[in-house]
Protein backbone atom coordinates (compact mmCIF):
# COMPACT_ATOMS: atom_id res chain seq x y z
CA UNK A 1 0.00 0.00 0.00
CA UNK A 2 2.80 2.39 0.81
CA UNK A 3 4.49 1.57 -2.46
CA UNK A 4 1.32 2.37 -4.36
CA UNK A 5 0.81 5.65 -2.55
CA UNK A 6 4.41 6.64 -3.13
CA UNK A 7 4.00 5.85 -6.78
CA UNK A 8 0.95 8.08 -7.05
CA UNK A 9 2.66 10.88 -5.16
CA UNK A 10 5.71 10.87 -7.39
CA UNK A 11 3.63 10.75 -10.66
CA UNK A 12 4.24 13.83 -12.79
CA UNK A 13 1.72 15.43 -15.14
CA UNK A 14 2.31 15.16 -18.94
CA UNK A 15 2.44 12.60 -21.68
CA UNK A 16 3.36 9.09 -20.80
CA UNK A 17 6.59 7.84 -22.29
CA UNK A 18 6.33 4.83 -24.51
CA UNK A 19 9.22 3.14 -22.69
CA UNK A 20 8.75 4.16 -19.00
CA UNK A 21 5.01 4.68 -18.85
CA UNK A 22 5.39 8.34 -17.94
CA UNK A 23 3.55 11.43 -19.24
CA UNK A 24 4.95 14.39 -21.16
CA UNK A 25 4.19 17.65 -19.28
CA UNK A 26 3.91 19.48 -22.65
CA UNK A 27 0.98 17.36 -23.89
CA UNK A 28 -1.26 17.32 -20.81
CA UNK A 29 -4.99 17.26 -21.36
CA UNK A 30 -7.99 17.46 -19.09
CA UNK A 31 -9.54 14.22 -18.04
CA UNK A 32 -12.96 15.14 -19.46
CA UNK A 33 -11.58 16.06 -22.83
CA UNK A 34 -9.47 12.95 -22.80
CA UNK A 35 -12.53 10.83 -22.31
CA UNK A 36 -14.28 12.49 -25.23
CA UNK A 37 -11.24 12.12 -27.43
CA UNK A 38 -10.98 8.51 -26.50
CA UNK A 39 -14.55 7.94 -27.52
CA UNK A 40 -13.98 9.71 -30.84
CA UNK A 41 -10.83 7.73 -31.49
CA UNK A 42 -12.69 4.56 -30.80
CA UNK A 43 -15.45 5.46 -33.17
CA UNK A 44 -13.09 6.46 -35.94
CA UNK A 45 -10.78 3.47 -35.70
CA UNK A 46 -13.48 0.90 -35.11
CA UNK A 47 -11.50 -1.09 -32.48
CA UNK A 48 -10.53 -0.96 -28.80
CA UNK A 49 -7.41 1.10 -29.01
CA UNK A 50 -6.34 3.32 -26.16
CA UNK A 51 -5.05 6.72 -27.18
CA UNK A 52 -2.84 9.01 -25.17
CA UNK A 53 -5.80 10.99 -23.93
CA UNK A 54 -7.51 7.87 -22.61
CA UNK A 55 -4.43 6.87 -20.65
CA UNK A 56 -4.26 10.38 -19.15
CA UNK A 57 -7.60 9.93 -17.37
CA UNK A 58 -6.76 6.68 -15.72
CA UNK A 59 -6.34 7.05 -11.98
CA UNK A 60 -4.61 3.74 -11.59
CA UNK A 61 -0.91 3.24 -11.30
CA UNK A 62 1.55 2.01 -13.86
CA UNK A 63 0.62 -1.55 -13.22
CA UNK A 64 -2.96 -0.77 -14.07
CA UNK A 65 -1.79 0.82 -17.33
CA UNK A 66 0.21 -2.27 -18.14
CA UNK A 67 -2.78 -4.44 -17.43
CA UNK A 68 -4.95 -2.22 -19.67
CA UNK A 69 -2.48 -2.55 -22.56
CA UNK A 70 -2.44 -6.25 -22.19
CA UNK A 71 -6.24 -6.36 -22.16
CA UNK A 72 -6.43 -4.26 -25.30
CA UNK A 73 -3.91 -6.48 -27.02
CA UNK A 74 -6.02 -9.52 -26.17
CA UNK A 75 -9.24 -7.85 -27.39
CA UNK A 76 -7.77 -6.73 -30.75
CA UNK A 77 -8.66 -9.08 -33.55
CA UNK A 78 -5.76 -10.98 -35.01
CA UNK A 79 -6.72 -10.01 -38.57
CA UNK A 80 -7.18 -6.31 -37.78
CA UNK A 81 -4.14 -4.10 -38.42
CA UNK A 82 -2.93 -1.65 -35.95
CA UNK A 83 -3.16 2.11 -36.43
CA UNK A 84 0.41 2.27 -37.59
CA UNK A 85 -0.19 -0.46 -40.09
CA UNK A 86 -3.38 1.30 -41.37
CA UNK A 87 -1.48 4.54 -41.79
CA UNK A 88 1.30 2.80 -43.68
CA UNK A 89 -1.22 1.07 -45.92
CA UNK A 90 -2.94 4.38 -46.72
CA UNK A 91 0.36 6.02 -47.61
CA UNK A 92 1.28 3.09 -49.84
CA UNK A 93 -2.08 3.24 -51.65
CA UNK A 94 -1.71 6.99 -52.16
CA UNK A 95 1.68 6.55 -53.76
CA UNK A 96 0.30 3.75 -56.00
CA UNK A 97 -2.57 5.97 -57.25
CA UNK A 98 -0.19 8.82 -57.94
CA UNK A 99 2.10 6.47 -59.84
CA UNK A 100 -0.78 5.17 -61.96
CA UNK A 101 -2.14 8.66 -62.71
CA UNK A 102 1.28 9.85 -63.78
CA UNK A 103 1.78 6.87 -66.17
CA UNK A 104 -1.54 7.11 -68.08
CA UNK A 105 -0.89 10.57 -69.71
CA UNK A 106 2.51 9.36 -70.84
CA UNK A 107 0.94 6.30 -72.45
CA UNK A 108 -1.70 8.39 -74.24
CA UNK A 109 0.92 10.83 -75.54
CA UNK A 110 3.08 7.98 -76.77
CA UNK A 111 0.11 6.37 -78.58
CA UNK A 112 -0.81 9.67 -80.25
CA UNK A 113 2.75 10.32 -81.44
CA UNK A 114 3.04 6.77 -82.75
CA UNK A 115 -0.23 7.08 -84.69
CA UNK A 116 0.85 10.43 -86.12
CA UNK A 117 4.17 9.02 -87.22
CA UNK A 118 2.51 6.05 -88.95
CA UNK A 119 0.07 8.38 -90.73
CA UNK A 120 2.87 10.58 -92.01
CA UNK A 121 4.72 7.54 -93.30
CA UNK A 122 1.60 6.34 -95.17
CA UNK A 123 1.07 9.79 -96.70
CA UNK A 124 4.65 9.90 -97.90
CA UNK A 125 4.33 6.41 -99.36
CA UNK A 126 1.16 7.39 -101.24
CA UNK A 127 2.74 10.61 -102.48
CA UNK A 128 5.96 9.11 -103.81
CA UNK A 129 5.14 5.52 -104.75
CA UNK A 130 1.44 5.45 -105.75
CA UNK A 131 0.82 7.36 -109.02
CA UNK A 132 -2.09 9.80 -108.98
CA UNK A 133 -4.72 9.45 -111.73
CA UNK A 134 -4.01 11.71 -114.66
CA UNK A 135 -6.74 14.23 -115.42
CA UNK A 136 -7.96 14.48 -118.99
CA UNK A 137 -6.25 17.47 -120.60
CA UNK A 138 -8.36 20.30 -122.00
CA UNK A 139 -7.30 21.05 -125.53
CA UNK A 140 -7.06 24.70 -126.50
CA UNK A 141 -8.45 23.91 -129.97
CA UNK A 142 -9.25 20.93 -132.17
CA UNK A 143 -10.69 20.18 -135.63
CA UNK A 144 -12.85 17.24 -136.75
CA UNK A 145 -14.24 16.27 -140.16
CA UNK A 146 -17.85 15.03 -140.29
CA UNK A 147 -18.70 13.74 -143.75
CA UNK A 148 -20.39 15.62 -146.57
CA UNK A 149 -22.68 18.63 -146.36
CA UNK A 150 -25.38 17.01 -148.54
CA UNK A 151 -26.75 20.41 -149.47
CA UNK A 152 -28.42 21.20 -146.14
CA UNK A 153 -27.05 23.04 -143.11
CA UNK A 154 -26.16 21.07 -139.98
CA UNK A 155 -27.99 21.47 -136.69
CA UNK A 156 -25.84 22.03 -133.61
CA UNK A 157 -26.48 22.33 -129.89
CA UNK A 158 -24.47 22.03 -126.68
CA UNK A 159 -25.05 19.75 -123.71
CA UNK A 160 -22.88 17.94 -121.15
CA UNK A 161 -23.76 14.31 -121.91
CA UNK A 162 -21.00 12.59 -119.88
CA UNK A 163 -21.12 14.74 -116.70
CA UNK A 164 -17.50 15.91 -116.93
CA UNK A 165 -18.49 19.58 -116.45
CA UNK A 166 -17.54 20.35 -120.05
CA UNK A 167 -20.31 20.94 -122.59
CA UNK A 168 -20.26 18.53 -125.52
CA UNK A 169 -21.31 19.25 -129.11
CA UNK A 170 -24.38 17.50 -130.54
CA UNK A 171 -24.48 17.90 -134.32
CA UNK A 172 -26.35 16.37 -137.26
CA UNK A 173 -24.40 15.44 -140.41
CA UNK A 174 -24.58 13.14 -143.43
CA UNK A 175 -22.26 10.27 -144.22
CA UNK A 176 -21.84 8.28 -147.42
CA UNK A 177 -22.66 4.59 -147.43
CA UNK A 178 -20.30 2.49 -149.57
CA UNK A 179 -22.32 0.12 -151.75
CA UNK A 180 -20.56 -2.66 -153.66
CA UNK A 181 -21.31 -3.75 -157.21
CA UNK A 182 -21.65 -7.33 -158.48
CA UNK A 183 -17.88 -7.71 -158.94
CA UNK A 184 -17.17 -6.73 -155.32
CA UNK A 185 -15.87 -3.28 -156.11
CA UNK A 186 -17.26 0.00 -154.84
CA UNK A 187 -19.82 1.85 -156.92
CA UNK A 188 -19.04 5.33 -158.25
CA UNK A 189 -19.33 8.25 -155.89
CA UNK A 190 -22.52 9.52 -157.53
CA UNK A 191 -24.33 6.29 -156.62
CA UNK A 192 -23.54 6.43 -152.96
CA UNK A 193 -26.43 7.03 -150.60
CA UNK A 194 -26.25 9.67 -147.88
CA UNK A 195 -27.20 8.63 -144.34
CA UNK A 196 -28.14 11.22 -141.73
CA UNK A 197 -26.69 10.76 -138.27
CA UNK A 198 -26.43 12.62 -135.00
CA UNK A 199 -23.03 12.59 -133.31
CA UNK A 200 -21.83 13.84 -129.93
CA UNK A 201 -18.29 15.19 -129.88
CA UNK A 202 -16.47 15.55 -126.59
CA UNK A 203 -15.93 19.17 -125.64
CA UNK A 204 -12.50 18.19 -124.30
CA UNK A 205 -10.81 16.78 -127.40
CA UNK A 206 -13.47 16.33 -130.11
CA UNK A 207 -13.64 12.54 -129.83
CA UNK A 208 -16.94 10.89 -130.76
CA UNK A 209 -18.91 9.84 -127.66
CA UNK A 210 -21.87 8.29 -129.46
CA UNK A 211 -23.81 8.41 -132.72
CA UNK A 212 -27.47 7.80 -133.46
CA UNK A 213 -29.08 7.31 -136.91
CA UNK A 214 -31.91 9.52 -138.13
CA UNK A 215 -34.43 8.59 -140.81
CA UNK A 216 -34.45 12.08 -142.34
CA UNK A 217 -32.76 15.45 -142.29
CA UNK A 218 -33.06 17.18 -138.93
CA UNK A 219 -34.37 20.67 -138.30
CA UNK A 220 -34.04 20.94 -134.51
CA UNK A 221 -32.09 19.20 -131.74
CA UNK A 222 -33.20 19.80 -128.14
CA UNK A 223 -31.13 18.34 -125.29
CA UNK A 224 -31.60 18.52 -121.55
CA UNK A 225 -35.32 17.68 -121.66
CA UNK A 226 -36.21 16.00 -118.34
CA UNK A 227 -39.12 13.78 -117.29
CA UNK A 228 -39.48 12.39 -120.82
CA UNK A 229 -39.08 8.81 -122.03
CA UNK A 230 -39.82 6.46 -119.13
CA UNK A 231 -37.76 8.55 -116.68
CA UNK A 232 -34.39 7.47 -118.11
CA UNK A 233 -32.49 10.63 -117.28
CA UNK A 234 -31.95 13.58 -119.56
CA UNK A 235 -33.28 13.27 -123.13
CA UNK A 236 -32.43 14.74 -126.53
CA UNK A 237 -35.33 15.34 -128.93
CA UNK A 238 -34.59 15.01 -132.66
CA UNK A 239 -37.13 16.87 -134.81
CA UNK A 240 -37.08 16.00 -138.53
CA UNK A 241 -37.87 18.31 -141.43
CA UNK A 242 -40.88 16.25 -142.55
CA UNK A 243 -42.52 13.88 -140.08
CA UNK A 244 -39.99 12.34 -137.65
CA UNK A 245 -39.82 12.90 -133.89
CA UNK A 246 -37.33 10.83 -131.90
CA UNK A 247 -36.27 10.78 -128.24
CA UNK A 248 -32.82 9.44 -127.35
CA UNK A 249 -30.94 9.14 -124.07
CA UNK A 250 -28.45 12.01 -123.96
CA UNK A 251 -25.82 9.94 -122.12
CA UNK A 252 -25.74 6.91 -124.43
CA UNK A 253 -27.67 7.86 -127.58
CA UNK A 254 -29.97 4.87 -127.23
CA UNK A 255 -33.45 5.35 -128.67
CA UNK A 256 -36.30 5.71 -126.18
CA UNK A 257 -39.11 6.08 -128.70
CA UNK A 258 -39.66 7.33 -132.25
CA UNK A 259 -42.67 8.69 -134.13
CA UNK A 260 -42.31 8.56 -137.92
CA UNK A 261 -45.65 10.21 -138.74
CA UNK A 262 -46.14 12.88 -136.09
CA UNK A 263 -47.42 15.38 -138.70
CA UNK A 264 -49.90 15.08 -141.48
CA UNK A 265 -48.59 14.63 -145.01
CA UNK A 266 -46.72 17.46 -146.76
CA UNK A 267 -46.09 19.46 -143.62
CA UNK A 268 -42.91 20.66 -141.92
CA UNK A 269 -42.22 21.70 -138.30
CA UNK A 270 -42.04 25.40 -137.60
CA UNK A 271 -40.22 25.42 -134.27
CA UNK A 272 -38.73 23.32 -131.48
CA UNK A 273 -41.06 21.23 -129.37
CA UNK A 274 -42.76 23.10 -126.53
CA UNK A 275 -42.23 21.15 -123.29
CA UNK A 276 -45.36 21.17 -121.12
CA UNK A 277 -46.15 19.76 -117.67
CA UNK A 278 -47.85 16.37 -117.47
CA UNK A 279 -51.25 16.78 -119.11
CA UNK A 280 -52.24 13.13 -119.71
CA UNK A 281 -51.67 11.93 -116.14
CA UNK A 282 -48.88 9.39 -116.82
CA UNK A 283 -46.26 11.20 -114.72
CA UNK A 284 -44.12 12.39 -117.65
CA UNK A 285 -43.79 15.80 -119.28
CA UNK A 286 -45.62 16.17 -122.59
CA UNK A 287 -44.88 18.04 -125.83
CA UNK A 288 -46.64 20.46 -128.16
CA UNK A 289 -45.42 20.73 -131.76
CA UNK A 290 -46.43 23.15 -134.49
CA UNK A 291 -46.27 22.61 -138.25
CA UNK A 292 -47.14 24.39 -141.49
CA UNK A 293 -47.66 23.32 -145.11
CA UNK A 294 -44.42 22.50 -146.90
CA UNK A 295 -45.52 24.61 -149.90
CA UNK A 296 -47.22 28.00 -149.45
CA UNK A 297 -48.64 29.81 -152.45
CA UNK A 298 -51.21 32.23 -151.10
CA UNK A 299 -51.55 34.84 -148.41
CA UNK A 300 -53.75 32.68 -146.22
CA UNK A 301 -51.60 30.35 -144.18
CA UNK A 302 -52.46 27.76 -141.54
CA UNK A 303 -50.55 26.60 -138.47
CA UNK A 304 -51.33 23.20 -136.96
CA UNK A 305 -50.65 22.02 -133.41
CA UNK A 306 -50.50 18.49 -132.00
CA UNK A 307 -49.93 17.16 -128.46
CA UNK A 308 -47.45 14.29 -128.03
CA UNK A 309 -46.97 12.10 -124.96
CA UNK A 310 -43.48 12.41 -123.53
CA UNK A 311 -43.58 8.84 -122.22
CA UNK A 312 -43.90 7.00 -125.57
CA UNK A 313 -44.48 9.55 -128.37
CA UNK A 314 -48.17 8.72 -128.86
CA UNK A 315 -50.43 11.54 -130.05
CA UNK A 316 -52.78 13.07 -127.47
CA UNK A 317 -56.01 14.02 -129.22
CA UNK A 318 -56.37 15.37 -132.75
CA UNK A 319 -54.37 18.05 -134.61
CA UNK A 320 -55.75 21.60 -134.27
CA UNK A 321 -55.28 24.15 -137.09
CA UNK A 322 -55.55 27.95 -137.16
CA UNK A 323 -55.74 30.13 -140.25
CA UNK A 324 -53.53 33.21 -140.05
CA UNK A 325 -52.79 35.96 -142.55
CA UNK A 326 -49.57 37.78 -143.25
CA UNK A 327 -46.37 37.80 -145.27
CA UNK A 328 -42.83 36.64 -144.70
CA UNK A 329 -41.58 33.65 -142.79
CA UNK A 330 -43.46 32.10 -139.91
CA UNK A 331 -42.52 33.32 -136.44
CA UNK A 332 -42.67 30.75 -133.66
CA UNK A 333 -44.50 28.90 -132.30
CA UNK A 334 -42.76 30.05 -129.13
CA UNK A 335 -43.79 29.02 -125.65
CA UNK A 336 -44.75 31.80 -123.27
CA UNK A 337 -45.86 31.79 -119.61
CA UNK A 338 -47.83 34.91 -118.71
CA UNK A 339 -47.69 36.82 -115.44
CA UNK A 340 -50.77 34.89 -114.29
CA UNK A 341 -48.87 31.58 -114.86
CA UNK A 342 -51.01 30.62 -117.86
CA UNK A 343 -49.47 28.79 -120.85
CA UNK A 344 -49.56 30.40 -124.32
CA UNK A 345 -47.93 29.92 -127.71
CA UNK A 346 -46.92 32.90 -129.86
CA UNK A 347 -46.79 32.62 -133.67
CA UNK A 348 -47.66 34.44 -136.89
CA UNK A 349 -46.61 35.63 -140.38
CA UNK A 350 -45.41 39.22 -139.97
CA UNK A 351 -48.10 39.69 -137.30
CA UNK A 352 -47.83 37.98 -133.92
CA UNK A 353 -50.78 36.22 -132.31
CA UNK A 354 -51.10 34.31 -129.06
CA UNK A 355 -53.20 31.25 -128.36
CA UNK A 356 -53.86 29.70 -124.97
CA UNK A 357 -52.64 26.11 -124.64
CA UNK A 358 -55.81 25.57 -122.61
CA UNK A 359 -57.99 26.30 -125.65
CA UNK A 360 -55.81 24.23 -127.99
CA UNK A 361 -56.21 21.26 -125.65
CA UNK A 362 -59.99 21.71 -125.56
CA UNK A 363 -60.20 21.56 -129.35
CA UNK A 364 -57.84 18.58 -129.56
CA UNK A 365 -59.54 16.46 -126.88
CA UNK A 366 -63.18 17.56 -126.89
CA UNK A 367 -65.05 19.06 -123.97
CA UNK A 368 -63.67 16.78 -121.27
CA UNK A 369 -62.12 17.95 -118.05
CA UNK A 370 -58.95 20.00 -118.26
CA UNK A 371 -55.72 18.73 -116.67
CA UNK A 372 -54.60 20.76 -113.62
CA UNK A 373 -51.67 22.55 -115.36
CA UNK A 374 -54.07 24.00 -117.99
CA UNK A 375 -56.85 25.19 -115.67
CA UNK A 376 -55.21 28.58 -115.02
CA UNK A 377 -56.45 31.64 -116.94
CA UNK A 378 -54.67 34.99 -117.18
CA UNK A 379 -56.96 37.82 -116.06
CA UNK A 380 -55.02 40.43 -118.11
CA UNK A 381 -54.49 38.62 -121.41
CA UNK A 382 -57.86 36.89 -121.77
CA UNK A 383 -60.00 40.06 -122.05
CA UNK A 384 -57.74 41.30 -124.90
CA UNK A 385 -59.04 38.62 -127.30
CA UNK A 386 -62.75 39.19 -126.71
CA UNK A 387 -64.64 39.64 -129.99
CA UNK A 388 -62.07 37.72 -132.06
CA UNK A 389 -63.87 34.80 -133.67
CA UNK A 390 -60.72 32.75 -134.08
CA UNK A 391 -59.90 33.06 -130.40
CA UNK A 392 -56.44 34.50 -131.17
CA UNK A 393 -54.96 37.31 -129.12
CA UNK A 394 -53.32 40.04 -131.22
CA UNK A 395 -49.86 40.85 -129.83
CA UNK A 396 -48.32 42.79 -132.77
CA UNK A 397 -50.21 43.80 -135.95
CA UNK A 398 -47.78 45.87 -138.05
CA UNK A 399 -47.16 42.97 -140.42
CA UNK A 400 -43.36 43.38 -140.58
CA UNK A 401 -42.09 41.28 -137.67
CA UNK A 402 -39.23 38.92 -138.53
CA UNK A 403 -37.93 37.73 -135.16
CA UNK A 404 -39.49 37.30 -131.73
CA UNK A 405 -37.57 36.81 -128.47
CA UNK A 406 -38.78 36.47 -124.88
CA UNK A 407 -36.70 38.20 -122.20
CA UNK A 408 -37.04 37.24 -118.56
CA UNK A 409 -37.13 40.04 -115.99
CA UNK A 410 -35.45 39.48 -112.59
CA UNK A 411 -37.93 39.24 -109.75
CA UNK A 412 -41.01 39.12 -112.03
CA UNK A 413 -43.13 36.27 -113.32
CA UNK A 414 -43.77 37.64 -116.81
CA UNK A 415 -41.23 38.06 -119.63
CA UNK A 416 -40.90 40.99 -122.03
CA UNK A 417 -41.14 40.57 -125.79
CA UNK A 418 -38.45 41.83 -128.17
CA UNK A 419 -39.76 42.16 -131.74
CA UNK A 420 -37.37 42.71 -134.65
CA UNK A 421 -38.53 44.04 -138.00
CA UNK A 422 -36.39 44.85 -141.03
CA UNK A 423 -35.37 48.24 -139.66
CA UNK A 424 -36.64 48.47 -136.11
CA UNK A 425 -36.35 47.00 -132.62
CA UNK A 426 -39.42 47.10 -130.39
CA UNK A 427 -39.68 46.08 -126.73
CA UNK A 428 -43.12 45.21 -125.31
CA UNK A 429 -43.90 44.62 -121.65
CA UNK A 430 -45.13 41.09 -121.15
CA UNK A 431 -47.71 42.02 -118.55
CA UNK A 432 -49.85 44.48 -120.54
CA UNK A 433 -48.32 44.22 -124.07
CA UNK A 434 -47.45 47.93 -124.08
CA UNK A 435 -44.44 49.43 -125.84
CA UNK A 436 -41.44 50.20 -123.59
CA UNK A 437 -39.13 51.65 -126.28
CA UNK A 438 -38.24 51.32 -129.96
CA UNK A 439 -35.00 51.84 -131.91
CA UNK A 440 -34.87 52.54 -135.64
CA UNK A 441 -32.06 51.30 -137.87
CA UNK A 442 -31.35 50.18 -141.41
CA UNK A 443 -31.62 46.62 -142.69
CA UNK A 444 -31.10 44.20 -139.76
CA UNK A 445 -29.46 40.99 -140.93
CA UNK A 446 -30.27 38.54 -138.12
CA UNK A 447 -31.88 38.20 -134.71
CA UNK A 448 -30.34 40.38 -131.96
CA UNK A 449 -28.01 38.76 -129.45
CA UNK A 450 -28.75 39.57 -125.80
CA UNK A 451 -25.98 40.27 -123.28
CA UNK A 452 -24.94 42.71 -120.56
CA UNK A 453 -22.72 45.44 -122.03
CA UNK A 454 -23.07 48.14 -119.37
CA UNK A 455 -23.51 47.85 -115.60
CA UNK A 456 -27.26 48.47 -115.20
CA UNK A 457 -28.07 44.71 -115.07
CA UNK A 458 -30.53 45.06 -117.94
CA UNK A 459 -30.04 43.05 -121.12
CA UNK A 460 -28.51 44.90 -124.07
CA UNK A 461 -28.60 43.78 -127.70
CA UNK A 462 -26.00 43.36 -130.42
CA UNK A 463 -27.38 43.78 -133.95
CA UNK A 464 -25.63 43.66 -137.32
CA UNK A 465 -26.93 45.84 -140.11
CA UNK A 466 -26.19 46.52 -143.78
CA UNK A 467 -26.22 50.19 -144.75
CA UNK A 468 -25.48 50.16 -148.49
CA UNK A 469 -22.35 49.95 -150.66
CA UNK A 470 -21.67 46.59 -149.03
CA UNK A 471 -20.96 48.37 -145.74
CA UNK A 472 -21.63 46.42 -142.59
CA UNK A 473 -22.02 47.77 -139.06
CA UNK A 474 -22.32 46.21 -135.64
CA UNK A 475 -24.33 48.06 -133.00
CA UNK A 476 -25.13 47.53 -129.34
CA UNK A 477 -28.51 48.88 -128.22
CA UNK A 478 -29.20 49.77 -124.58
CA UNK A 479 -31.87 47.47 -123.19
CA UNK A 480 -33.25 50.10 -120.81
CA UNK A 481 -33.76 52.97 -123.30
CA UNK A 482 -33.14 51.73 -126.85
CA UNK A 483 -30.22 54.12 -127.33
CA UNK A 484 -26.99 53.20 -129.09
CA UNK A 485 -24.11 52.23 -126.76
CA UNK A 486 -21.43 51.08 -129.24
CA UNK A 487 -20.86 50.99 -133.00
CA UNK A 488 -18.20 49.64 -135.35
CA UNK A 489 -17.96 49.71 -139.16
CA UNK A 490 -16.34 46.59 -140.57
CA UNK A 491 -16.26 47.67 -144.22
CA UNK A 492 -18.15 44.86 -145.94
CA UNK A 493 -20.76 42.20 -145.52
CA UNK A 494 -20.28 38.69 -144.20
CA UNK A 495 -21.76 35.26 -144.61
CA UNK A 496 -20.94 34.46 -141.03
CA UNK A 497 -23.33 32.83 -138.57
CA UNK A 498 -25.23 34.45 -135.75
CA UNK A 499 -23.26 36.28 -133.06
CA UNK A 500 -22.92 35.06 -129.48
CA UNK A 501 -22.64 36.51 -125.98
CA UNK A 502 -20.64 34.89 -123.16
CA UNK A 503 -21.05 35.98 -119.51
CA UNK A 504 -18.10 37.34 -117.52
CA UNK A 505 -17.39 36.99 -113.81
CA UNK A 506 -18.43 40.60 -113.13
CA UNK A 507 -21.92 40.09 -114.57
CA UNK A 508 -21.27 41.65 -117.97
CA UNK A 509 -20.76 39.86 -121.30
CA UNK A 510 -18.32 39.62 -124.16
CA UNK A 511 -19.74 39.53 -127.70
CA UNK A 512 -18.40 37.42 -130.57
CA UNK A 513 -19.34 37.82 -134.24
CA UNK A 514 -18.01 37.07 -137.72
CA UNK A 515 -17.05 39.57 -140.38
CA UNK A 516 -15.64 39.21 -143.90
CA UNK A 517 -12.75 40.76 -145.80
CA UNK A 518 -13.35 43.36 -148.49
CA UNK A 519 -12.16 42.75 -152.04
CA UNK A 520 -12.11 38.96 -151.79
CA UNK A 521 -13.20 37.13 -154.94
CA UNK A 522 -16.61 35.46 -154.54
CA UNK A 523 -16.60 31.67 -154.28
CA UNK A 524 -18.06 31.15 -157.76
CA UNK A 525 -15.31 33.26 -159.42
CA UNK A 526 -12.36 32.13 -157.30
CA UNK A 527 -9.30 30.53 -158.88
CA UNK A 528 -6.52 28.50 -157.31
CA UNK A 529 -4.40 31.61 -156.85
CA UNK A 530 -7.08 33.46 -154.89
CA UNK A 531 -7.01 33.49 -151.12
CA UNK A 532 -9.64 31.68 -149.08
CA UNK A 533 -9.16 33.66 -145.82
CA UNK A 534 -12.27 35.79 -145.92
CA UNK A 535 -14.06 35.31 -142.56
CA UNK A 536 -12.78 36.52 -139.20
CA UNK A 537 -14.11 35.93 -135.70
CA UNK A 538 -13.98 39.08 -133.53
CA UNK A 539 -14.37 39.53 -129.79
CA UNK A 540 -15.68 42.71 -128.13
CA UNK A 541 -14.95 43.15 -124.41
CA UNK A 542 -17.06 45.71 -122.49
CA UNK A 543 -13.98 47.03 -120.63
CA UNK A 544 -12.17 47.77 -123.93
CA UNK A 545 -14.89 48.94 -126.34
CA UNK A 546 -12.36 50.56 -128.71
CA UNK A 547 -10.59 47.24 -129.38
CA UNK A 548 -11.78 44.32 -131.51
CA UNK A 549 -9.75 41.17 -130.87
CA UNK A 550 -9.46 38.76 -133.81
CA UNK A 551 -9.75 35.20 -132.52
CA UNK A 552 -9.90 32.96 -135.59
CA UNK A 553 -10.14 32.85 -139.39
CA UNK A 554 -12.12 30.61 -141.72
CA UNK A 555 -11.72 29.92 -145.41
CA UNK A 556 -15.26 28.57 -145.75
CA UNK A 557 -18.65 29.95 -144.85
CA UNK A 558 -19.67 29.45 -141.23
CA UNK A 559 -22.90 27.45 -141.32
CA UNK A 560 -23.49 27.01 -137.57
CA UNK A 561 -21.93 28.12 -134.31
CA UNK A 562 -22.40 27.95 -130.55
CA UNK A 563 -20.68 29.27 -127.43
CA UNK A 564 -20.53 27.80 -123.95
CA UNK A 565 -18.76 27.68 -120.60
CA UNK A 566 -16.33 25.09 -119.25
CA UNK A 567 -17.43 24.74 -115.63
CA UNK A 568 -14.27 22.87 -114.64
CA UNK A 569 -11.95 25.78 -115.41
CA UNK A 570 -14.50 28.61 -115.55
CA UNK A 571 -13.41 29.21 -119.13
CA UNK A 572 -15.38 29.92 -122.30
CA UNK A 573 -15.24 28.13 -125.64
CA UNK A 574 -16.64 28.71 -129.11
CA UNK A 575 -17.65 26.11 -131.70
CA UNK A 576 -17.92 26.93 -135.41
CA UNK A 577 -19.04 24.58 -138.19
CA UNK A 578 -17.60 25.35 -141.63
CA UNK A 579 -17.09 23.62 -144.96
CA UNK A 580 -13.68 22.77 -146.36
CA UNK A 581 -13.89 24.94 -149.47
CA UNK A 582 -10.41 24.03 -150.70
CA UNK A 583 -11.00 20.27 -150.61
CA UNK A 584 -14.43 20.64 -152.15
CA UNK A 585 -13.04 22.68 -155.04
CA UNK A 586 -10.39 20.05 -155.73
CA UNK A 587 -12.89 17.18 -155.75
CA UNK A 588 -15.55 19.08 -157.69
CA UNK A 589 -18.18 18.90 -154.94
CA UNK A 590 -19.03 20.42 -151.60
CA UNK A 591 -16.40 19.83 -148.94
CA UNK A 592 -16.87 18.00 -145.64
CA UNK A 593 -18.02 19.66 -142.48
CA UNK A 594 -15.28 20.85 -140.14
Amino acid sequence: MMAAALSRALKLPGKKSHDLGEYDPLRQADSDDSEDDGDLNYQKNGNLQAGANTEAVLDGDADSAVEMHALQAKQRRPDEPSSAEVHATEVSDEFSVKARTSVFPCLRTAAFLLTLALTMVLVLVCAFFIPCPKSQPLWTSWNRSLGQTAGFPPVITLWDVNDDQVSDIIISFSSTGKARDQRGGFRPQVALKLHVSVAVLSGVDGSVLWTSPASEQLKFIQCGVDDVGEGRGSVCLLVGVNHMLKAVNSSSGSSLWEMKSVYRAHRTPVGPAVVLPDIDGDGFADLLLGSRPAAQNNRLRDVSFVFVSGANGVLIGQPVSFNVTGDGKLIGPKAYVSGGRAFYVLFGYGNIQAMSVRDIYKQANGKGSLPPPLQIQDSVWEPKREGNRSGLLEVYRNGSARYLQTLGRPGENSSDLLITTRNRLLLLSGQHLLQVWSANSTYIESAPVAGFFNEDRILDFLIQITSGNNTRKSLIIDGSSGKQLWKAELGCGSQGSQAAAIPLSDGRSVFLFWAGDCGVTPSAQRTDSDTYSQHHLYLLHPLYPSVLLQLANSTGAVTASAAGIRERGKDAFYVAVTTDAAQGAQEGRSGPLL
